[in-house]
């Protein structure tokens, strides 16, 4: 399994713009940050896609929130996320899952992942620990900040 690559002006963008970097003041959109991952683990617990988003404005200014297909599946919208760690070469985010079972049964009290991204490229690992277990799921991929995107051209009128 690979990674489909990222568009050239996706990562540009990415690259350009620091992690989560402070939107103009009067746009009040959450910025977004997109990630492929591949599951190295091969157990199902590591997505192989996630988005965050952090708000940048209103009652929830600041808050980030994580989004995936396990969250999909388990609890149906995003949670909370909180940025673990930060310096100069990396960011890491960090959210819990609680009272989660797998498809055999097994069940844990909680699952704690952390995702780490490297600033100068966006290479990213994400891994997952579940209470009472002595193994680490992991993974690896690419994560970016999309640009914006122009608006859609005028359509010409109909005859």
């Amino acid at each position: 399994m690979h990674l489909a690559p990222v568009p050239a002006a996706m990562l540009t963008a990415f690259l350009a713009v620091p992690l989560f970097a402070q939107p103009a003041p009067t746009d009040s959109r959450p910025v977004v940050m997109m990630c492929q991952m591949i599951d190295e683990s091969g157990t199902g617990w590591v997505p192989d896609f996630l988005m965050l988003t952090r708000q940048t404005s209103g009652p929830n200014i600041g808050r980030i929130e994580v989004f995936d297909p396990v969250l999909k599946t388990l609890v149906r919208h995003p949670i909370q996320a909180q940025i673990t760690a930060d310096n100069g070469k990396s960011r890491s985010y960090g959210w819990a899952l609680a009272g989660v079972r797998n498809a055999n049964g097994q069940r844990t009290d909680r699952l704690d992942y952390r995702l780490t991204v490297d600033k100068a490229d966006g290479r990213a690992r994400l891994s997952a620990v579940a209470q009472g277990y002595d193994n680490t799921m992991t993974g690896s991929g690419v994560c970016a900040s999309p640009g914006p995107t122009a608006p859609e051209p005028a359509r010409p009128p109909r005859r």
